[in-house]
């Protein structure tokens, strides 16, 4: 973006000659890009969390949308749909 060169020329303002007034403008600026740079990245670091927190945790089928009681289901039970949810039920053809 055109924020990240900015910000690199205003870190190098020692090396120009300027007056008391412009080097504390020069200041602020630098300030400003450098609190716009973060803002920017706010998106993407969110996203990247979001993605870390989903990769490191569990997630069992109670978690899931429309699906009741899948953790009390024993062996030889499956999750058969209802009119409304998912629901263990005996492994039986019915």
């Amino acid at each position: 973006m055109i924020l990240n060169p900015l910000q690199r020329g205003l870190t190098n303002k020692s090396n120009m000659a300027m007056t008391p007034q412009e080097l504390e403008r020069m200041n602020k600026l630098e300030t400003l890009v450098t609190s716009l740079l973060r803002v920017e990245s706010v998106p993407f670091i969110n996203a990247l969390e979001r993605r870390l927190d989903f990769l490191s945790s569990t997630i069992s089928l109670d978690d899931l949308t429309n699906v009741e009681g899948a953790n009390a289901g024993t062996t030889g039970y499956v999750l058969k749909k209802t009119s409304t949810t998912w629901q263990p039920a005996p492994d039986i053809d019915t």
